[in-house]
């Protein structure tokens, strides 16, 4: 399905927001530095609404404080334009996921971060179904919402040209690009309202395993912290 191989392509570009730090440009994350330890109530809330690990919350708490700088201080939020730095800012998706993952909020916490990667995290043994099932639904709509260009609740053809363009223009014509849109267009719109609902959205990705599919492998963490210095 083409639609399908779209998303994958969609989550590749992703998963540069965890991805190798000296890729991105960032702080090296070295065994033998020390770093800015989570807050003990952020760790409780993630362990108990998410299926990281503590080593995996640590490493998004490193990332999110590269982000901001690495600074002296761990930041209590980030901006967008933290996140244009080193070779994300190449990534053509960086502002779709972004806008994503700000939602209308005009700066973020680790919190907000954090959940917002969690959603596509690879499930291990130990994963409760009922959290599979809720990330999944999360998932979903995040997802949902990458392509819904002005957030009214339905995917039209400009979305899709907008999101086809920003991957495929280096690669493909126009003519070629709406032949890709027109074909995902006739995949997913199970309503028949020239248009792509969230029901319809749902239908077409339903045969498809969605806890399995486009998911980011978070790195664990195991080097020294602030408190553990201490």
């Amino acid at each position: 399905m083409l639609s399908v191989e779209i998303f994958k392509y969609c989550n590749f570009k992703k998963s540069v927001l965890i991805g190798s730090p000296c890729r991105m440009g960032c702080l090296c994350l070295r065994k033998s530095a020390s770093y800015p330890s989570v807050p003990q109530d952020i760790m409780n809330t993630l362990k108990k609404n998410t299926a990281l690990s503590r080593s995996q919350i640590k490493y998004l708490y490193i990332r999110f404080y590269q982000f901001s700088g690495g600074g002296k201080e761990p930041p209590s939020h980030l901006h967008k334009y933290n996140f244009y730095s080193g070779l994300l800012q190449l990534n053509p998706l960086l502002p779709t996921i972004l806008n994503s993952m700000f939602g209308d909020k005009v700066k973020i916490t680790f919190l907000d971060f954090a959940m917002f990667l969690s959603t596509f995290q690879a499930h291990s043994l130990k994963t409760s179904n009922e959290l599979k099932n809720a990330m999944m639904d999360k998932k979903l709509k995040l997802i949902f919402n990458m392509y819904d260009n002005n957030k009214d609740g339905r995917i039209t053809r400009y979305d899709l040209v907008i999101v086809v363009h920003k991957l495929f223009s280096n690669l493909l014509d126009h003519v070629q690009i709406m032949r890709i849109v027109d074909s995902m267009m006739k995949e997913m719109d199970y309503s028949d309202s020239n248009q792509i609902l969230f029901a319809d959205f749902c239908k077409a990705l339903e045969c498809f395993d969605m806890t399995e599919m486009m998911v980011t492998r978070i790195p664990e963490f195991h080097g020294r912290t602030t408190d553990e210095l201490q």
